[in-house]
């Protein structure tokens, strides 16, 4: 029901928008009607059912799957512009089947940046993310239940340095502002602490949807996807969970599945640098991760007031003597005073370790623009056992 008043006389259309309905390339018209001076009309306009919007998404006809549709647009995020033929996948499990299993269903953008996944379960979740020109976005999280049409979307930018701002508060729930909270960007070099009133600003981003990591020892580390623009300034609002460290389980065997999805197994073979298995950590049962990485050639670990800090014994190819980048479950992490890094990931959450002492052999993946150095990368047991193959 609506009302709109103050209509001039003359010849008029009532017209309908909605985002699925600009997403679908859809127009909704009333009959035309003239207005007259004092009178009032009931003017109806009919919105599609969802056949109609189905048959309009997937012209190509029925997929086998599922009745449920995902229909979306791909935007250039400094300008909103359709980004056209942008390729567009959905990694999903079926939450209606006892065991799920990963499945794949792709599409594609078409000239005003729509696209539609068709063949869907009611009930899903997944990730989704969208590829154009070699840039691809982060990927944003997906979960239904029983819904027949789910929306989203995603913007391409770049990669490596920009021009976007990203600027947040990081709150603990139900308390205050988290001072000292790093936040970084996944792909970017930059890692910034929170102020003492939890406010912080990332800038030099590039453009597009990209995933925002926040990491406070004591907290669980939050993800967010974020939608960044060179034009103004993204803002975000972070609540911090107080962390729950995992207690002395054997789950070294169900690690196998994260190891090979992340590559860590891919990367051993090879030979580059000094990994650490799950086996091993629990054989060796380590009180903190540097009990470890310690003995490692390459290594040197600082005792300090306060715990440890881990630098690099070669300057070869560094920017400085002792540099050394440390990335936790992907995300870049930087060491500001002694014990973070053992504080950030406790040894009861540690899964696997890689080390690569010489910067010409860490992996692509793993690289810092402007900062070349010696590599430790740390992996949760936390992440290894909720990643499938």
């Amino acid at each position: 029901m609506f009302i709109i008043d103050s209509i001039p006389p003359g010849e008029h259309r009532i017209v309908v928008t909605h985002p699925l309905l600009d997403t679908l390339g859809l127009t909704v018209l009333s009959a035309p009607f003239t207005v007259t001076g004092g009178t009032q009309w009931q003017i109806g306009a009919h919105t599609p059912t969802f056949e109609e919007v189905r048959a309009k998404a997937c012209a190509r006809g029925p997929v086998s799957g599922g009745s449920a549709i995902l229909v979306g647009r791909v935007l250039q995020a400094d300008t909103d512009q359709p980004a056209v033929g942008a390729a567009v996948s959905l990694l999903f499990k079926d939450l209606s089947t006892t065991n799920p299993v990963d499945k794949v269903r792709t599409g594609r953008s078409g000239a005003n940046g729509a696209f539609a996944i068709c063949g869907l379960p009611p009930s899903f979740s997944g990730n989704l993310q969208a590829t154009q020109g070699g840039v691809t976005t982060a990927d944003l999280p997906l979960k239904t239940n029983d819904v027949s049409i789910t929306t989203a979307i995603l913007s391409i930018g770049g990669n490596g340095a920009g021009n976007a701002v990203l600027k947040g508060t990081v709150k603990a729930r139900g308390g205050g502002p988290v001072a000292g909270a790093q936040v970084t960007v996944i792909g970017t070099p930059t890692v910034v602490m929170t102020a003492d009133d939890g406010t912080f600003t990332l800038s030099g981003l590039p453009s597009g949807t990209h995933e925002a990591v926040v990491r406070k020892i004591g907290f669980a580390k939050v993800s967010e996807i974020v939608n960044l623009a060179a034009r103004a300034p993204s803002e975000v609002a972070i609540l911090l969970e107080q962390a729950t460290v995992l207690g002395t389980v054997h789950i070294v065997g169900k690690m196998d599945d994260g190891l090979s999805k992340i590559g860590f197994l891919a990367r051993k073979q090879q030979g580059r640098g000094i990994y650490f298995t799950p086996e091993q950590i629990a054989d060796r049962n380590p009180a903190v991760m540097t009990d470890l990485i310690r003995m490692s050639a390459g290594v040197r670990v600082i005792q300090a007031s306060g715990g440890r800090f881990i630098t690099s014994t070669s300057s070869a190819g560094s920017t400085k003597d002792g540099c050394m980048n440390v990335f936790i479950d992907r995300a870049r992490f930087d060491q500001y005073q002694p014990g973070d890094v053992d504080d950030a990931l406790p040894a009861a959450d540690l899964g696997a370790i890689e080390y690569y002492s010489q910067p010409s052999s860490v992996p692509p993946e793993f690289s810092v623009p402007g900062k070349t150095c010696a590599t430790l990368v740390l992996w949760s047991k936390t992440l290894l056992t909720t990643l499938k193959p």
